[in-house]
């Protein structure tokens, strides 16, 4: 979530003066109706400082004068002790909940997720409707790798969000006022995206304990619960790419491919759908294409589809450009498809192109090698292989593939070195 935009309205008009307030605490209102904060919070020091340090009132204006500044972490501590002097003030901070967020968003930046744990659980406590809070707890947690935790915040935060999408879409049905309204439908919108968020976060972890887990039934477990929780935050938001894209990848893991390629198909719908309702720009739109194009043509490969799967990745390509997962794919593919020449087209592509890592490399060459074995081009082969072992001087295959290439050409003595060097590595 973008802290930046966290900003609280706060309506000066609010500014009543009490008829029981003290005199110090209807100065203090004054100067905060006046667009005078910094003065507001120097006469509630002073008044403070003079003997009403504890009144509540004082502390809470305090508080609503850094509000208006945007000096968080003052205005949290000034709300705290608010509401620790009277329990009650409570219901005047619902509105003021980003100070607390805020403050604990600046501890964890700093590495101070022990603070930042403290504040957002204290802001939880006096503005408890509010998923935001136990959303970056499961954040920190999951930063922890305190799994379990982790879940368990995230899904309170859901919790939480769907329950304020019911509060909000009552609102918006008996509302009268088109400001409020539209005031209504972007809080609405900022309660789905807490729950795409947090549904995501949450199959992001349930990804790694599938992939991790060492019983079938515990896989099939983990599985079930994964497709609910996606599908649950999809009936909230259907036109969630991302989260949409999630679940495909589970069943991919599962290999239920054709429920994956539904899932795709699902969400390159949805991507337009945003782009014709104006939510969703022509160039975030193109990226999000390119990435569901991605891993949809990859399924079809682990299909056996090849002609599809080359052909979403070659439409993948013309929006992302060359990169090298792209090429890679497309390389393979037609590398199972016995097109020998097109991929070490594509392949020798990916060697010529700047800023990839040894890794990528070394598999680019592999592949070239791959190629010129098939097509008995067996010199060139060779020299292939040889540059992925300059890359990866500690891959054992590379080193068997060589001592094989050199006995194909009768180098005998090499090859037998070749050899030796990869049972060394082994």
């Amino acid at each position: 979530m973008n802290l930046a935009k966290i900003l609280v309205t706060l309506a000066v008009g609010l500014l009543v003066v009490a008829g029981c307030s003290s005199p110090a605490v209807t100065g203090i209102k004054v100067h905060i109706q006046n667009g005078e904060y910094q003065d507001a919070v120097v006469l509630a020091d002073s008044v403070i400082a003079n003997g009403e340090g504890s009144n509540a009132e004082v502390w809470y204006w305090k508080a609503r004068a850094y509000s208006m500044m945007h000096v968080w972490d003052e205005a949290a501590v000034s709300f705290v002790k608010a509401y620790e002097l009277d329990p009650l003030m409570a219901a005047n901070m619902t509105s003021y909940w980003p100070a607390f967020y805020n403050t604990a968003a600046g501890y964890a930046s700093e590495g101070n997720n022990e603070d930042a744990i403290s504040m957002l659980e204290t802001g939880s406590e006096i503005v408890p409707d509010r998923p935001e809070f136990d959303q970056m707890l499961g954040d920190i947690a999951l930063n922890e790798q305190r799994y379990e935790d982790a879940i368990d915040y995230f899904e309170a935060s859901i919790n939480l969000a769907v329950t304020k999408m019911d509060e909000i879409s009552r609102s918006i049905e008996t509302s009268q006022d088109p400001e409020y309204t539209e005031q209504l439908n972007d809080a609405l919108d900022n309660m789905v995206h807490s729950v795409v968020l947090s549904t995501y976060n949450t199959g992001a972890i349930l990804k790694n304990r599938y992939m991790n887990a060492e019983e079938e039934t515990e896989a099939a477990a983990i599985l079930d619960e994964a497709v609910a929780v996606y599908t649950r935050g999809i009936e909230i938001d259907p036109s969630s790419a991302d989260l949409m894209t999630g679940l495909a990848e589970f069943y991919i893991l599962s290999q239920q491919y054709d429920e994956a390629i539904a899932i795709y198909d699902n969400a390159l719908a949805a991507i337009e759908a945003g782009v014709e309702e104006g939510w969703i720009s022509e160039e975030d739109a193109a990226e999000m294409r390119a990435e569901v194009l991605l891993t949809r043509g990859f399924t079809f490969i682990e299909m056996d589809r090849f002609d599809e799967g080359i052909a979403a990745l070659e439409e993948c390509r013309a929006q992302m450009g060359d990169t090298y997962m792209v090429l890679e794919m497309i390389g393979h593919a037609n590398f199972v498809m016995e097109n020998y020449d097109e991929s070490l087209a594509v392949m020798t592509q990916l060697t010529e192109t700047e800023g990839l890592t040894n890794e990528q490399y070394a598999n680019a060459w592999y592949m070239v090698y791959a190629n010129y074995i098939r097509l008995e081009l067996d010199n060139d082969a060779l020299q292939a292989i040889l540059n992925a072992i300059q890359y990866d001087g500690n891959n054992a295959d590379y080193y068997e593939y060589l001592a094989q290439t050199y006995s194909t050409l009768g180098r005998n003595s090499q090859a037998m070195e070749a050899m030796a060097k990869s049972q060394s590595l082994r």
